[in-house]
């Protein structure tokens, strides 16, 4: 029981020390600029002074009648001290942050979906327009990732909007969208409206031209094509600072069938221009 306040003294150090090397690289190695004066004060401050408050509560309760319960207990105030008033959070603060985050993501909610043809310059469907509300349950950024794939393949998340058949559609690169990805930055709880336009993978946006073009091996994406069908719409949410499997997984399935052959029909007989190789102006 003796050597309990020496180990634990010990790994409170430890834990000490670790949590300011974030602050440290913050504070000393500033990218393209050099450290402020005082930095190299500032971090030793955060290190020396925890520690030696951590040692001299060892050396004084260590003799005591109940030393392993009062010395934890002092080093539990020191350290938790140091790391509320640190200027750069450290990787406790980061963990508590991560679950926090990690519980706002998760109160994302689809409100509201639907879906109509996206018509060409002719009035000939060559896509899919897709609206949606999504609900985000607080103040932050978010990350909304959009990802289409035929409702009768079994897709997990990750994958949605592969399929080697070529009836995978996917959101349209066009000027004022992100294309999959979107970042959404809001004030306070909202519900955000959004539409986006779902193109087949051999429709794309030519900015020469600044209109839709067509891909030249388009055909042989549709050899294996099962023809029309229901799409399953994955909506995956994240936020700034969420490990990668903190992700709310929205999804909905078109209310109408979509056959991505007469897309390309439809297209050829535009005749929709195709796309410059790449290079070429």
């Amino acid at each position: 029981m003796r050597r309990i306040p020496f180990f634990a003294a010990c790994l409170f150090s430890a834990l000490i020390v670790a949590e300011n090397v974030p602050h440290a690289f913050h504070r000393l190695f500033v990218i393209f600029s050099s450290p402020a004066p005082d930095a190299p004060f500032v971090v030793a401050g955060f290190v020396l002074v925890p520690l030696a408050l951590l040692w001299v509560s060892w050396a004084l309760l260590r003799k005591s009648a109940h030393a392993a319960v009062s010395f934890c207990a002092a080093a539990s105030v020191i350290f938790l001290t140091m790391d509320y008033f640190l200027p750069y959070p450290g990787p406790i603060e980061k963990t508590f942050f991560m679950i926090d985050e990690g519980r706002k993501i998760y109160g994302a909610g689809l409100d509201s979906f639907s879906d109509e043809p996206l018509l060409s310059k002719r009035g000939d469907p060559i896509g899919i327009v897709l609206s949606y509300t999504v609900s985000l349950p607080a103040a932050g950024k978010y990350l909304v990732g959009t990802r289409l794939a035929p409702a009768s393949v079994s897709l997990p998340p990750e994958d949605a909007g592969i399929d080697p058949s070529g009836s995978a559609l996917q959101v349209l690169w066009e000027p004022g969208s992100m294309g999959p990805e979107e970042w959404l930055t809001v004030a306070s709880r909202t519900n955000v409206q959004r539409t986006r336009r779902v193109v087949p993978r051999f429709i794309a946006y030519s900015p020469a031209s600044r209109e839709l073009c067509l891909f030249s091996l388009a055909g042989d994406l549709l050899k294996d094509n099962p023809g029309p069908a229901r799409y399953r719409v994955e909506l995956m949410v994240s936020g700034e600072h969420t490990l990668m499997d903190q992700a709310a997984i929205l999804h909905f399935e078109t209310r109408n069938s979509y056959d991505v052959r007469q897309f390309y029909r439809n297209a050829i007989e535009e005749p929709m221009p195709v796309c410059p190789a790449p290079g070429i102006r």
